[in-house]
């Protein structure tokens, strides 16, 4: 089942130095398909048909409170 956490780690998927912990993520909330559909594809199109996925299953609180962590942590790493 899709958690907050799952949500966000999922959206770190490019980084490849991350991918472990990612797909240990996915696994404790039970998404092992998921980590599978990831490692099969070929392009980023099936990363964002997940990430799309994961954005409709944890809804939109979720969603926003991601963006605004998101926001408040690249607020910190600017120079200003």
């Amino acid at each position: 089942m899709w958690t907050k956490r799952s949500y966000d780690a999922v959206h770190d998927w490019p980084d490849a130095s991350k991918r472990t912990q990612i797909k240990e993520v996915l696994e404790a909330d039970d998404l092992h398909d998921v980590v599978e559909r990831l490692e099969s594809a070929t392009t980023l199109g099936e990363w964002y048909r997940i990430t799309r996925e994961a954005s409709k299953a944890v809804g939109s609180a979720i969603v926003k409170q991601s963006a605004n962590e998101a926001e408040k942590e690249l607020s910190i790493a600017a120079p200003g």
